[in-house]
């Protein structure tokens, strides 16, 4: 069994980078547990609706979900820069992965290049763990065109449990900008015609280990 930790900024973000990924690794037997640094709902009547969704996505897509802080921010920036590495870092100790995935410092979100940096930050001290990033969720940005992955996960079997998974957030009053199905299929279409398949999605491999393959390779 090949543990494997998503590391992300807020709920959604994993899975739309990466919710086909996780749901082949899970079930190919991996243990993967996804962490959010925040809640990201800044109306405090809507926040348990919000924990409530990322846990209904975890159980479709079958991953366990951990709160980085116990879930007590909405915005990265709102984490110290010492703090948030301590959480990581303590959060890989746990876990021990055999392979750590997050955002890309390129992205055009800061809270999320904030978390890729704490994440890089931490991973000195766990040299012998894969680092994997993915791209940026919102493809309207310029940034997104300047992501360069070099592995991609087909994902066909699973995408429709990543779709149902992202509905979870579809809640009234959500703050935030609606799920556009389409996109996600399409974007998934795109990252397939890459690797002659018919959906997929893309990663950037940092770091490798060296002693067994990489779990989503293997």
């Amino acid at each position: 069994m090949n543990p494997v930790l998503v590391v992300a900024a807020h709920p959604d973000d994993a899975e739309l980078a990466v919710g086909g990924t996780v749901a082949q690794l899970c079930d190919r037997g991996s243990e993967v547990t996804v962490a959010f640094a925040t809640v990201s709902e800044h109306d405090p009547a809507l926040r348990p609706q919000r924990r409530a969704a990322a846990e209904r996505a975890a159980g479709i897509l079958g991953h366990r979900l951990h709160w980085l802080a116990e879930g007590r921010y909405d915005q990265v920036e709102d984490i110290a820069e010492y703090r948030l590495v301590g959480l990581i870092d303590t959060l890989v100790e746990k876990t021990r992965p055999t392979a750590v995935l997050t955002h890309w410092e390129g992205d055009s979100h800061r809270d999320h290049v904030r978390l890729a940096d704490a994440v890089v930050s931490s991973s000195r001290r766990w040299p012998d763990t894969g680092l994997v990033q993915f791209g940026p969720n919102e493809f309207r940005t310029v940034r997104h065109s300047e992501f360069t992955p070099n592995l991609y996960v087909p994902v066909v079997d699973q995408l429709d449990r990543k779709k149902r998974a992202l509905r979870c957030y579809s809640y009234a009053g959500q703050g935030f900008r609606g799920l556009d199905e389409d996109a996600v299929e399409l974007l998934a279409r795109h990252h397939g015609l890459a690797v002659g398949a018919p959906a997929a999605e893309a990663l950037l491999v940092r770091r490798a280990r060296t002693d067994r393959p990489f779990p989503l390779l293997g």
